[in-house]
């Protein structure tokens, strides 16, 4: 028989890929057969609810940082060094501050979208793809206007 209707699916991220998820409730803290799990309830960008279990160092920089109801972050998944292995990194999602004016945001992004460009183009033998930019941009987007 399906799932109840009432569960919401999991989060996911593929490997080299990222997602946007904003924190709807503080977490739920359990034990099961496998022992301790933490539980928040996400949306993401497309308004489609999950549950986040997330790996306790994930876990840990949430509440190292405080985050809560409404609170975003950007979760990727990055190869960590072993062939078929990765794991899972979070990247803080601030409100820009009253004074950054838009030109400055977009010559910022201008600066990390060539500079992703630069660091996909000098790792040739690494197949990266549109997606890859795309976060490596983001990425540098967000450590800057923080």
């Amino acid at each position: 028989m399906n799932k109840s209707n009432s569960q919401k699916p999991k989060t996911d991220v593929a490997l080299g890929q990222s997602k946007r998820l904003k924190l709807l409730k503080d977490a739920i803290i359990g034990t099961n057969d496998y022992g301790k799990y933490y539980l928040y309830q996400v949306v993401t960008e497309q308004g489609i609810e999950e549950s986040f279990f997330p790996p306790e160092p994930i876990h840990n920089i949430i509440q190292e940082n405080k985050l809560k109801a409404g609170d975003e972050f950007i979760l990727s998944r990055v190869q960590n060094g072993k062939p078929g292995s990765s794991k899972l990194e979070l990247s803080l999602v601030s409100s820009p501050s009253p004074q950054a004016h838009a030109d400055n945001l977009k010559e910022t992004m201008r600066q990390c979208l060539a500079e992703a460009i630069d660091i996909v183009r000098s790792l040739p033998d690494i197949p990266f793809q549109n997606d890859d930019i795309r976060a490596i941009c983001s990425s540098l987007f967000i450590a800057r206007t923080r």
